[in-house]
């Protein structure tokens, strides 16, 4: 009995760890998710924050899947807002957009960025990155609906979809240029319905 609460405070621990480094990766950016920064603003001792996560790279590989939840949260929400009446291929993008620029998914870009010049993060990142991938595309095709992924040409709309809107999250960042970003959509959507239709687009 002992053992096992325990355990379960050590559990606890480590997801109340990863939650103030989200919150932190959120609001402050990768540069101040420090160990250190988290041990201050989580009130934990270095003890327990180095017993679940020897090392940044850890912890911030810890925080994928904590952001994949958030996003995918952020989708549902996005369905929810998103009118119904809309084409179908159209929804479907715009609830995606919706969900891609908010900060979650922004900082798990800036995640995935950084590891492009740090091995180590790169390493851990590599891990995780099949897990959130398959949970990715499988929130992007029930956006789309089974009627609309169970077309043949539906895994090229999708992988496409996902590229565009993460390279709208990152331009939007810089830019936030409400006008362009929906032409874009719109453009994208248009391109994305020829395809799915099988007509040249």
């Amino acid at each position: 009995m002992a053992s096992g609460v325990r355990a379960a405070q050590r559990e606890a621990t480590r997801q109340r760890i990863v939650q103030v480094a989200v919150e932190l990766l959120i609001e402050r950016g990768l540069a101040a998710t420090t160990t250190v920064e988290v041990q201050r603003a989580g009130g934990f001792s270095r003890g327990a924050l180095l017993h679940h996560f020897p090392t940044r790279e850890a912890m911030l590989g810890a925080t994928i899947r904590a952001l994949m939840e958030r996003n995918e949260a952020a989708v549902r929400q996005a369905e929810a807002d998103t009118p119904a009446d809309l084409d179908r291929v159209e929804r479907a993008i715009r609830v995606l957009c919706a969900s891609m620029v908010r900060p979650a998914f922004v900082a798990e870009l800036e995640l995935w960025a950084a590891a492009r010049t740090d091995p180590a993060l790169r390493e851990v990142l590599r891990r995780e990155e099949k897990r959130a991938r398959v949970d990715l595309y499988r929130v992007v095709g029930e956006v789309f609906g089974e009627d609309l992924s169970s077309s043949e040409r539906y895994p090229m709309v999708a992988s496409l979809t996902v590229q565009f809107l993460r390279g709208l999250a990152i331009s939007d960042v810089l830019r936030g240029e409400r006008r362009t970003t929906e032409r874009l959509i719109a453009d994208w959507g248009a391109v994305a319905r020829a395809i799915l239709e099988g007509n040249n687009p």
